[in-house]
């Protein structure tokens, strides 16, 4: 259901601080639970996988965003100078 939503519209929608600081504190926790994986007596190499995809996943939607506000403020500018 989610999976069709584009997370930089949405950010543009909610706010582009608003959704990095949400994304922030997602990447966050991720790292988090990865160190308390990685700390237990017997890691599980599988949960630690799926927890450092997700950790991936949500930086480069970070970045993506980043240049997609980077790109808008470009273009805004380049208006307001005319």
């Amino acid at each position: 259901m989610y999976s069709r939503i584009d997370p930089v519209a949405l950010a543009f929608e909610i706010g582009v601080d608003d959704y990095l600081a949400t994304l922030a504190a997602r990447h966050a926790g991720l790292e988090r639970a990865i160190q308390e994986e990685a700390e237990r007596p017997a890691p599980d190499g599988l949960s630690l996988t799926h927890l450092k995809r997700r950790k991936l996943k949500v930086k480069d939607e970070i970045a993506r965003l980043q240049t997609a506000a980077a790109g808008e403020n470009r273009c805004s500018g380049t208006l307001s100078r005319r």
